[in-house]
């Protein structure tokens, strides 16, 4: 939070887990950040240049043995008061990119990193003919966010997107709108 003139400034990250940059996710994550007040920065996954975790436990000792994108992330995870992640459904789960960059989070388990709370959010969006379940994905989500000190207050479905846009779903546009009161309040 930045007190700029008195006035409480919220800096907001969005996790944009997708590849598609003009996307029903990144149609979402920019009505989002139109509605929100202060600094919002937008992470896109595979836009960035990053190893997942090896499992070489060089973090038990001192540092992430890697320095990349994902470490600058880690490093500055803890400067926002909002974080949402969001991602559209591969197999029920987040896309593996977003998973590969969430591998990297074990640097924050193993040096013990409390960070200050922060509101989370997560927004999922689906389409195809297969059975569409977000249970496990927005679990997956909450352990990831719950790593930054976030608790999840709110959720923005979008499925199927093979029929219906995110930008003609009506729904989940009010669930942006709920996300953004939230994540703008103090």
């Amino acid at each position: 939070m930045i007190h700029l003139y008195g006035v409480i400034q919220m800096k907001t990250l969005i996790i944009n887990g997708s590849p598609r940059p003009h996307g029903n996710t990144a149609f979402l994550i920019d009505l989002l950040k139109g509605s929100l007040m202060g600094d919002t920065d937008i992470i896109n996954v595979y836009d960035m240049s990053f190893s997942p975790c090896t499992d070489c436990r060089m973090c038990k000792k001192s540092r992430c043995a890697f320095t990349d994108d994902a470490s600058e992330l880690m490093d500055k995870i803890d400067s926002y008061d909002n974080i949402a992640a969001a991602t559209p459904l591969y197999y029920n789960q987040p896309t593996g990119m977003f998973m590969s960059l969430m591998s990297r989070n074990q640097v924050l388990y193993n040096q013990n990193k409390i960070m200050r709370p922060k509101k989370g959010a997560v927004i999922i969006t689906g389409g195809g003919n297969s059975v569409i379940d977000t249970a496990d994905c927005e679990k997956t989500l909450r352990i990831v966010l719950k790593c930054y000190n976030a608790k999840v207050l709110a959720y923005a479905r979008s499925l199927h997107t093979d029929s219906i846009s995110a930008a003609d779903d009506t729904d989940v546009k009010a669930d942006i709108s709920k996300i953004a009161d939230i994540f703008n309040s103090q």
